[in-house]
């Protein structure tokens, strides 16, 4: 099975949670035997020409949309609005001719709809949906004069995406279903969730951390908190309450490391946080920490960062916007407000790491597989509809 892949952000590094999603899942399918292509904007510290990395070959291209977000920055509309302005006959389609034929062509975000469209003869069309975008959208800070704009753009970009493809994916049953109450049913719809890497299971927690913990200077009475971010909005607001809201509430054995693009560049003055920015390797992070944390206030999908702490070993306090999609898991996650993190933290204290057994079966080798089949159906029907 030959499958394309197209993204319109970055897909390397993974500083954010759209980019674990869509990695993860295309390493998933390559591993399950499908022969995975991916094709994104380049950046800097990337390959700019085709490169293979996990079984997957990378096509990074230099488009003219690619630079609008950066000009623009994130505050003034959304950045899939912005992208979306890509005309496919400069670059996009003689491109998309070199490389091929694909038995499925999958988008993920909702920016390319009209791609999706003149592609529909060529392959089986599938929309990766990573939020209800227009619900995220909705919840953000954008400017007045372009508001409204916006999230009417934004809401026919991703209706259009819905109903040209042969197939939505989402990450949670919740999404599915506030999908099809926004914008009616699909054509099939598939949930599935978001995941870790496989490797996470095969780590001694308990050698690494005691390991790890002394690298860091952490004391064993020292319980260590742990917060990882992109630089969505949700999350520079969740770094901020933690930097300046939680950490003077918190005992004084305790220890906060803020990790990912939400807090690059930012010192504290309190010793006992540490701002790490950008971290390419978690693990050591997770194996020192004895609590995730996920105070965000808003969001659609699900998060990464929860499923991942859950896989660690990790124990989780979120806010309820933090542990959207994940109700099978509520027994697992510590539910709570804002003003009561600093007290949850207290009950908890420090714990032994254990890794949920609902949790092992979400890696994202496991969840290739499923992706896999699924595609596989979806091409059969196609084939039998010929026959």
């Amino acid at each position: 099975m030959n499958i394309l892949i197209i993204s319109p952000f970055p897909l390397l590094p993974l500083s954010h949670g759209g980019r674990v999603r869509t990695y993860g899942l295309a390493t998933g399918l390559a591993r399950a035997g499908a022969t995975v292509h991916a094709l994104f904007p380049w950046q800097p510290g990337v390959p700019r020409k085709e490169f293979q990395r996990d079984g997957i070959t990378c096509h990074p291209h230099i488009w003219a949309a690619n630079v609008i977000p950066a000009i623009l920055g994130d505050r003034l509309l959304p950045p899939i609005v912005a992208l979306s302005g890509q005309p496919f006959a400069l670059g996009p389609q003689q491109r998309l001719r070199r490389l091929g034929r694909f038995d499925i062509i999958q988008f993920d975000f909702c920016a390319y709809p009209r791609w999706m469209e003149l592609l529909g003869g060529r392959a089986k069309i599938v929309y990766s949906a990573h939020n209800v975008e227009c619900d995220l959208a909705t919840a953000q800070p954008w400017r007045r004069i372009v508001r409204g704009q916006a999230l009417r753009r934004l809401a026919r970009l991703e209706s259009g995406s819905i109903h040209a493809a042969d197939l939505l994916i989402t990450c949670s049953q919740t999404d599915a279903g506030r999908i099809a109450e926004l914008y009616g049913a699909a054509r099939q719809t598939e949930v599935i969730p978001n995941g870790f890497d496989d490797a996470l299971l095969a780590i001694d927690w308990d050698h690494e951390r005691s390991r790890t913990r002394a690298s860091f200077g952490f004391t064993p009475d020292n319980v260590v908190l742990l917060f990882v971010g992109g630089r969505a909005h949700h999350n520079r607001e969740a770094f901020r309450f933690l930097e300046q809201d939680l950490t003077p509430r918190l005992a004084l054995g305790a220890r906060l490391l803020l990790v990912g693009e939400c807090c690059r560049g930012r010192q504290s003055s309190d010793p006992r946080v540490r701002n790490l920015g950008y971290v390419e390797d978690l693990k050591p992070l997770y194996a020192a920490a004895d609590i995730g944390l996920n105070p965000v206030t808003y969001g659609s999908g699900t998060s990464v960062k929860v499923i991942e702490y859950l896989a660690a070993g990790l124990r989780v306090v979120s806010t309820a916007a933090g542990m959207r999609g994940y109700e099978q898991l509520r027994e697992r996650i510590h539910k709570t407000e804002l003003a009561d993190f600093a007290a949850v933290i207290t009950t908890l204290g420090r714990t032994p790491p254990k890794v949920p057994p609902e949790v092992r079966e979400l890696t994202w080798g496991a969840l290739g597989q499923q992706l896999h089949r699924t595609y596989t159906r979806l091409c059969n029907r196609t084939a039998e509809g010929y026959m």
